[in-house]
């Protein structure tokens, strides 16, 4: 393998990456411009400095959203905030976690219930399965909470 070797592999949620051999640092000099112990790796990147171009400016962009899409507590942020939203201001763990495992696996089936339908399209963050978690859950459906 050399610098340019690039390769494709397949994350946890089915998507193909390219990934290039290559590790960009950045290290911080103290004050007599002697390197210290600072240093930290550069996110990869698509934009190319000498050419600037609109298309290199989109590329960016999604690669932004998909690791903000696809991080692991992109699932707890939004099944919180969903819940919070509409109507349980203090959601337990396993109802969180309901919400999460819809979100993540993109299929809720209303538990203890296999004559209603199951919801959503089996795709990582899938709104519709992600909802009806919300609204079928025992939890959400209480009078007494």
């Amino acid at each position: 393998f050399h610098r340019n070797s690039t390769f494709v592999i397949e994350d946890d949620f089915g998507r193909e990456l390219c990934l290039k051999n290559m590790k960009s640092s950045v290290i911080i000099l103290n004050e007599n411009f002697i390197s210290s112990s600072y240093e930290f790796r550069n996110p990869p990147t698509f934009y190319n400095h000498d050419v600037k171009e609109v298309r290199d400016a989109q590329y960016e962009t999604e690669a932004g959203l998909d690791h903000y899409f696809y991080h692991l507590n992109t699932g707890p942020f939004l099944a919180t905030a969903l819940i919070k939203r509409l109507g349980i201001s203090n959601p337990s763990p396993r109802f969180i976690g309901t919400v999460v495992q819809a979100f993540q696996s993109g299929i809720y089936q209303t538990p203890h219930h296999p004559d209603l339908p199951t919801f959503g399209s089996g795709k990582y963050g899938d709104l519709a399965a992600t909802t009806a978690a919300i609204l079928l859950d025992r939890e959400s459906r209480n009078v007494l909470l």
